[in-house]
């Protein structure tokens, strides 16, 4: 398999676009470095050396960059069209695909070369580099649904004595009165942001959010609304380099920054553990998972 690379231009978006950077009209080409470094401090006394903590960090990537327009007149437009969108983001995302998956890295643009263009066609040749913002990560697309009696077919597992049922990606809660007591997720670690849809549900309490809990069932840190009134849909972006905190209702999207429940919100750093819905009907997730070496 050869290595496949795209780019996202908001991968956490409705409004994403994907840009095939391997058999496209413009193309990556011999990465300069996609590994890492590790950075320790060593302290010496008497001959003795004494670890202290380690930090890993992931270089600047340099592609080689080519066009493939089929005149001169496309190759400018289709260099100057690609470098214009990729300027116009805050960042973009390189999706890095080979045998053993496909692996996410939020770049920034630091520098790309301009010649002008060679052959019958003036392609060009050039080189572009990136900062690295986050590097590398999984994405997982996620559904946790709640309902009381769902109906049984012939592609539902069950677990955990009937408590509930897990079909593809959704996870229906079942035969239980206290529902909210089943609505959990297990949480691995080295997760560190998400996006999220989540319905609230018609309770009384307009409460509506998620909680974290660690190994222990301690509650550590939860997203909480606090609300007058139900939205259609709350959505939400803990990335901190593009966070946002919105409710939808009659596709008007408000910002409910200020409905969060700032008690409860006390990091943005996910714990192993579990996480449960709070007056929730449904949530959607896209979670991030870091992962150091690819």
């Amino acid at each position: 398999m050869v290595r496949h690379y795209k780019i996202h231009t908001n991968i956490d978006g409705s409004d994403n676009k994907i840009l095939d950077m391997t058999s496209g009209k413009i193309r990556f080409y011999q990465p300069s470095d996609l590994g890492l470094t590790v950075n320790t401090n060593v302290w010496n006394s008497h001959g003795i050396g004494i670890f202290g903590d380690s930090t890993i960090n992931h270089p600047s990537i340099e592609f080689r960059l080519e066009t493939f327009g089929d005149t001169l007149e496309e190759n400018y437009k289709i260099f100057n069209e690609f470098i214009t969108l990729i300027l116009s983001k805050k960042y973009v995302t390189l999706e890095y695909t080979t045998e053993i998956g496909s692996y996410f890295s939020d770049i920034k643009l630091s520098k790309v070369s301009k010649k002008e263009g060679y052959g019958f066609n003036g392609a060009f040749s050039e080189t572009i580099s990136f900062d690295v913002v986050a590097m590398w990560y999984t994405y997982e697309q996620l559904k946790f649904t709640k309902f009381k009696n769902p109906e049984f077919n012939d592609r539902t597992k069950i677990y955990t004595n009937s408590r509930y049922t897990y079909t593809d990606s959704a996870y229906v809660y079942t035969t239980e009165d206290n529902i909210e007591r089943f609505s959990k997720w297990l949480i691995e670690e080295n997760i560190f942001s998400f996006v999220a849809r989540i319905i609230p549900s018609n309770s009384t309490e307009k409460k509506f959010g998620v909680r974290f809990l660690d190994e222990n069932a301690n509650e550590y840190t939860s997203i909480i609304f606090n609300m007058a009134n139900k939205p259609d849909y709350i959505q939400l972006n803990t990335d901190v380099n593009d966070e946002y905190y919105q409710s939808v209702t009659n596709g008007v999207a408000v910002n409910m920054f200020s409905a969060l429940d700032f008690q409860k919100f006390r990091t943005r750093i996910f714990k192993k553990g579990t996480m449960e819905l709070v007056n929730l009907e449904s949530v959607e997730m896209n979670v991030k998972r870091k992962v150091d070496f690819v």
